[in-house]
């Protein structure tokens, strides 16, 4: 699509997240203080799913309109290149017989897996056989990127080609190292850190004024003290350096430190989201879900896991934080991969599934698997802010997340969370991205550069810790427990 058709899909998507949150408020104010009947609470969670639906398409809307514009820039800086270089004839004059426009390009994806040309096997003609031809390719393959434009578009190293320009189809290849992103982190109540102080201070009442009937007329009314105690949420500062020799940067080709700055900034946003699962609160860290003092906790298995065990054990987690009363309600569950997966590899003693695959006809299953195979993380390395609901279960979806712990306890276990995402809050510098800086004097004697991302963020469930329960973790006897499942 055009950014014209991008922008009107946007604008649509926009009035449709509208309305979800014009029904989710018309309900709460029909509720009220009392609690919601069964159809208004259905139709909450309906309304928040599909807000979650729709931002999910809305970061893809928005990754395509910006990839779209960047694609009328680089046709538009390529034709003015053109235009400075006269007609085509001139253009090959100049080019040395390379008739950038009219030809095929020196080396594509296609002709490699023809087996036409090859850049590897030209590469390594030219620096090791000396092969004229060889390096004849590589000039004119050098000369078609000059004059389309692309050369400052490059991001990969070139050490290992002494400076060689390496096709853009191999570098829309290249393999960043897989990240875990940060899905949990991307449901809970994000808020804009405040631009000073390394702390922040929110009062939280420990205990509340009560009232009771009037004994006898005249006498007494109840009379408790209200108590308030502060809860300092610190601010965490998270970063990591890269250094990178100078040359690598002058005479490699251009974008390794986009390169560095890009894996940099996704290591970042997994670390961010580790922390508000598992962060200590020790040695800068923030104070995560699972050790937030006053979370719920399920007892241990005392069994091996089964999925019936299991989902019993969850809608007691479920039941835990719906029972503090108004204000909280549970409204996602979060679990590692490995414990989804051998959720939807369960079948009942006649060997059905008991997990139902969405579209197929479930029938009498604990759950649905809505996207098989399907990590809530999303497939695009660049795209962060997704938390993508893979299944329900307990009418509540589910989201996965690599970042929630495999080794917990004595029995090396897993967890599963439930939790009400209102109430557990993240609070991030600017838009949520990592600054970049580079410093060029730091290690200038060794011809190093050294470059760094950081960010600032604070993290609590401590406000409501009720709001929070575990299912997992307790067990002490051998394949008791959330243990590693085999398939």
């Amino acid at each position: 699509m055009n950014p014209e058709q991008i922008r009107a899909r946007i604008r649509e998507l926009l009035d449709q997240r509208a309305t979800h949150e014009q029904a989710i408020a018309t309900t709460r104010a029909a509720v009220g203080t009392a609690d919601p009947t069964a159809e208004q609470a259905t139709a909450l969670r309906a309304a928040r799913d599909a807000i979650v639906t729709v931002d999910a398409e809305l970061d893809q809307q928005q990754a395509a309109l910006r990839e779209a514009l960047d694609e009328q820039t680089r046709n538009a800086n390529a034709a003015n290149l053109r235009a400075e270089l006269g007609g085509a004839d001139d253009r090959q004059r100049r080019q040395g017989g390379a008739r950038i426009g009219q030809e095929q390009r020196t080396y594509t994806g296609e002709r490699d897996r023809r087996g036409e040309v090859s850049f590897f096997v030209d590469a390594f003609r030219s620096s090791q056989l000396g092969d004229v031809s060889a390096q004849e390719r590589l000039r004119r393959h050098a000369d078609e990127v000059r004059v389309e434009g692309e050369l400052n578009e490059r991001a990969v190293s070139t050490s290992g080609f002494g400076g060689l320009v390496v096709p853009q189809y191999l570098i829309d290849l290249s393999a960043a190292i897989i990240r875990t992103g940060r899905v949990v982190a991307n449901t809970v109540q994000g808020l804009p850190l405040p631009e000073q102080g390394m702390s922040l201070i929110i009062p939280r009442g420990t205990t509340g004024a009560a009232v009771a009937s009037q004994a006898t007329e005249n006498s007494a009314l109840q009379n408790t003290d209200e108590v308030w105690a502060n809860l300092t949420v610190p601010v965490a500062t998270i970063g990591g350096q890269q250094d990178v020799s100078r040359q690598s940067l002058e005479r490699g080709t251009p974008g390794i430190d986009q390169i560095v700055y890009n894996d940099l900034s996704r290591a970042y946003h997994a670390e961010l989201d580790r922390q508000v699962i598992t962060g200590s609160g020790a040695s800068g860290q923030m104070l995560g879900m699972l050790n937030t003092a006053g979370i719920g906790a399920a007892t241990a298995f005392g069994a091996a896991p089964t999925a019936a065990n299991f989902n019993r054990k969850l809608a007691g987690a479920v039941a835990a934080i719906a029972g503090y009363g108004v204000g909280l309600t549970p409204e996602l569950i979060a679990m590692n991969p490995r414990r989804w997966g051998w959720l939807t590899a369960e079948a009942d003693s006649t060997g059905r599934p008991m997990m139902g695959v969405d579209g197929q006809g479930a029938t009498n299953v604990l759950g649905v698997n809505q996207t098989p195979g399907q990590y809530s993380g999303g497939n695009d390395p660049d795209d962060l802010r997704v938390a993508r609901t893979v299944g329900s279960m307990q009418g509540l979806p589910v989201v996965t997340d690599a970042n929630i712990p495999t080794n917990v306890g004595t029995n090396v276990e897993d967890v599963a969370l439930t939790y009400d995402p209102r109430v557990c809050l993240l609070w991030e510098d600017g838009d949520g991205m990592p600054r970049q800086l580079r410093f060029e004097q730091t290690l200038g004697q060794n011809l190093t550069v050294k470059l760094v991302v950081y960010g600032y963020a604070a993290f609590t469930a401590g406000r409501y810790p009720q709001a929070v329960a575990k299912v997992g973790g307790l067990d002490t006897v051998a394949t008791q427990g959330l243990v590693a499942p085999t398939f």
